[in-house]
Order: structure tokens, then C-alpha cells, then sequence
């Protein structure tokens, strides 16, 4: 039964272009007496991140060499574990629930293959046909078409689409959970979706670390379009470099959770000096002190609030400063090292500060603007806030259109301006220059 079900949702009921041209109905990969066809075909990673990829698949003189092909590969396994699929055979499976649901993770990489399988049957009365039943303990009935993509196989099907429910994930019941190590947040986080957040699948669990894994589309929770989420927790998993976050769509820290892989996530980009000095914060401002720079990529803590600080004279010592980007130009942050006393403050919490324009590293291209002409370039004074020797873009090798990478930014505090230190091409030569300069 899940073997006709594979050859409708494998083969779109017989119409995709890999059956139609090569009597392949299970998108079985490789070669069939050496005869082969190169396909596109869609396929998913360990993160669940849908990946488009071209490969060859077996080219048959016919549909029941098809047919028997596919008989023989799950019986007989693979050159290197004959046994691979022995969870969907009739003595190992004591439904077709519990056979589709061994295919997935196996013979196809789509996280839902098994319940897409599942739902054809039920769907369509394969059951009854072949006299069989489901497990009425399963959860694995969705309500919509569903997308595949095999290990041995391929979406090369017309009509695959992904499902606008949740699916529950049992395949993977058998094999080892993903250690993962977890760090907490305060949950005030916030940050956008990236513009390809619909590649990536949305989970109630990190991916591979719970056998009561759900995934959902994006369209299914109501999301159509990039929109800003609040984070209060980060997660990697043993052996991978890549951070997964919980997040939640309302600031209610009550609000439902979801977890996402972190390229779905678009986090502001933040630049990081070392500065000397000594500010005074508002201890009547209602904002704290963070481990960590809110909404970066570690997540934040709140170690105190502002207001529980003594008002000193001297200040507090500082030693690294922040500008992170924003829509309204850079949100100053900086570290406060004092003794007891650590952790980064917002800029608008302070009301004096160690230094007239707060500088960060960056490495990041720009290319001068038209407008460059009518401005000034200035040396290195601006670092000190003397800006007094100053070029015209003629008195330089530079010109409109020229790309140059800007290695420090700078803030100046009085009027909220932004400067981009720039190294001319070919030279040494460096310049700051108004963020307007550039493009």
C-alpha cells in the first residue's frame, strides 16, 4: 500500500516529467542498466533548509521495471546496510503508518514524507483497497498535499507543494536525539525575519533534539510577509557551528513559542571597539545593564537595572563601545568595566560620555556617491573631534564610483551624525568621510 502511494506522490499520479520521460516512478536516483537522466530536484539539509540541486536519476524500459526496481531496493536495502529500510517491511511494521513513517529521514529528505504518504492513503481509501489499517495512536495525519524530496529521490513531481498544517515528525523515534546546548535570554530581543525565512520550516523543538517534533509553514501561523519577533533562548547542536532561537510573535512572554534555524533571522549588524574613558549614567532611567548587546546574535541578559547604580562623580570606567545599525542610524551601546560593575548600556541612558565620537571596527564596502563632490574629506581628526585638516574628493585619487572599504564608523555624539573612515585603492591614504559620501 505505501508502495503505490509512493508511485503517486513520487511520480505526481504518473504526469511528472521524470515519469513521462523515464518511466521513473519513484525518483529513484542512479542508473538502470547504465541508462540515466539529469533532473532538478529539491532536497533538505539537517537544518531543514530546502536546497535546489540538479542530479541523475535511473532511466527505465518500463513501468514494472520501475516498479520492480523500487520492490527490490527497499527489500534489499543499500550496498552498505541491507537492512536500511527494514522498518517498512510487513514483519517489522504493524501498519502502514508505522511503514511510511520508517521511510522517512531514509528514502527521502523531506521532513514530511512519511505523513505525505500517510494522507494519500487515507485520502484516498488505499486502506480499504488492500484491507489494512492505520495505528489509531498515530498522529500523523495532515490535512493537505505535502512536498517530497528523496534521499534516493527527487520533487522532479509538477504538483508538490508544502502543506499549510503542522506535521508531526515520528520517523526519527529510533534514531539518537541532537544534543543541544542552550542559552537563555531576557527575552526583549527583537529582530526582523530574513527575506528567505520561507526557505526554512518553523518547529516546536530544534530540529532532531525531540521525537515529539512538529513543523509548520510559515503560512500556517499567519505569516506572509518579513515581520519583527521577539527571542528568549539560543540553541546549538552538538557537533554543528549553526545557532537555532525560540521565538514568539508577541512581546507577552505567555505568547506560543517557535524555534528557527538562524538564517531565517535578519539581525542588525553590530560593530564592536575598544574605547578608554568614564560616562555617568541616568540612574533615573528605567533601562538595565546587559551581558551582552541587545538583539545581537548571543541574545541578551539583564544583569541590573540602571536606577540600582550609585551616582559617582568620577563616572564609571568603560572599555568597548557598539554602534549597531537601525533604520535611524547607528544605537550607541556602550561597556561599563568597573569593578562590580559590568555589562553594556544604551547610549540614551547615558549623560555624559568618554568621548566625543564613539568608534567601532567594520569591514564593509561602499562606493562614493555623486553627492562626495560637494563634501570634505577629513584625516584622522575626526577621531579626536578636531576636525580642521580636510580634502576636497578632486584633491585625492578618489572619484564617484570608486569602491572602498570602510574600516572603522564613527558616532558623534553631539549632533548623531556618522562617519566612515575609507582607505583610498592602491594607497594607504585613509579619509573619513560623512556617511552621506556613500553609497
Amino acid at each position: 500500500m505505501s508502495h503505490d502511494a509512493q508511485a503517486a506522490l513520487e511520480s505526481a499520479w504518473g504526469q511528472s516529467q521524470l515519469t513521462t520521460q523515464a518511466n521513473n516512478f519513484f525518483g529513484i536516483k542512479g542508473a538502470y542498466n547504465g541508462q540515466s537522466v539529469s533532473m532538478p530536484t529539491v532536497e533538505y539539509d539537517s537544518n531543514g533548509q530546502m536546497e535546489n540541486t540538479t542530479a541523475n536519476f535511473k532511466k527505465y524500459p518500463s513501468a514494472y521495471a520501475s516498479f520492480a526496481d523500487n520492490g527490490a531496493t527497499l527489500r534489499n536495502g543499500t550496498s552498505w546496510n541491507s537492512k536500511y529500510y527494514s522498518g517498512s517491511w510487513k514483519e517489522n511494521a504493524s501498519s502502514y503508518v508505522a511503514a511510511a513513517n520508517a521511510l522517512t529521514g531514509k528514502y527521502a529528505t523531506a521532513p514530511n514524507y512519511g505523513a505525505s504518504l500517510i494522507n494519500l492513503i487515507q485520502t484516498y481509501g488505499l486502506d480499504q483497497v488492500f484491507n489494512e489499517t492505520g495505528s489509531a495512536a498515530s498522529s500523523s495525519t495532515v490535512s493537505g498535499a505535502s512536498s517530497s524530496s528523496s534521499a534516493t529521490s527527487s520533487a522532479a513531481s509538477s504538483s508538490s507543494s508544502s502543506s499549510s498544517s503542522s506535521t508531526t515528525t515520528t520517523a526519527s523515534q529510533k534514531a539518537p536525539l541532537a544534543s543541544v546546548k542552550y542559552y537563555s535570554s531576557s527575552g526583549q530581543d527583537q529582530v526582523s525575519l530574513s527575506n528567505k525565512y520561507r526557505k526554512y520550516y518553523v518547529y516546536n523543538h530544534i530540529k532532531g533534539a525531540s521525537q515529539s517534533e512538529k513543523k509548520y509553514t510559515w503560512n500556517s501561523l499567519g505569516v506572509n510577509n518579513p515581520v519583527n519577533v521577539y527571542l528568549d533562548m539560543r540553541g546549538v547542536k552538538k557537533g554543528t557551528s549553526g545557532s537555532w532561537y525560540r521565538l514568539r510573535f508577541y512581546q507577552n512572554a505567555k505568547a506560543k513559542k517557535f524555534w528557527v534555524y538562524a538564517p531565517a533571522l535578519k539581525f542588525a549588524s553590530t560593530y564592536y571597539g575598544n574605547t578608554t574613558g568614564r560616562l555617568t549614567p541616568n540612574v533615573k532611567s528605567s533601562g538595565a545593564i546587559y551581558n551582552h548587546v541587545v538583539s545581537s546574535p548571543t541574545l541578551s541578559k539583564s544583569v541590573a537595572k540602571i536606577s540600582t547604580l550609585k551616582a559617582k562623580k568620577t563616572g564609571y570606567s568603560v572599555d568597548k563601545t557598539a554602534l549597531q545599525s537601525s533604520k535611524k542610524g547607528p544605537i550607541l551601546w556602550y561597556r561599563v568595566s568597573d569593578g562590580k560593575t559590568k555589562g553594556w548600556i544604551k547610549g540614551t541612558n547615558v549623560t555624559s560620555y568618554p568621548a566625543s565620537v564613539a568608534i567601532a571596527n567594520a569591514k564593509v564596502t561602499k562606493v562614493i556617491a555623486k553627492n562626495a563632490t560637494s563634501t570634505l574629506l577629513y584625516d584622522h581628526a575626526v577621531e579626536t573631534g578636531n576636525m580642521q585638516k580636510h580634502y576636497k574628493l578632486a584633491q585625492t585619487t578618489l572619484k564617484i564610483g570608486t569602491k572602498v572599504v570602510v574600516d572603522k564608523i564613527g558616532y558623534k555624539i553631539q549632533d548623531h551624525s556618522t562617519w566612515y573612515r575609507i582607505t583610498t585603492p592602491g594607497s594607504n591614504n585613509k579619509y573619513w568621510v560623512s556617511s552621506k559620501c556613500l553609497s
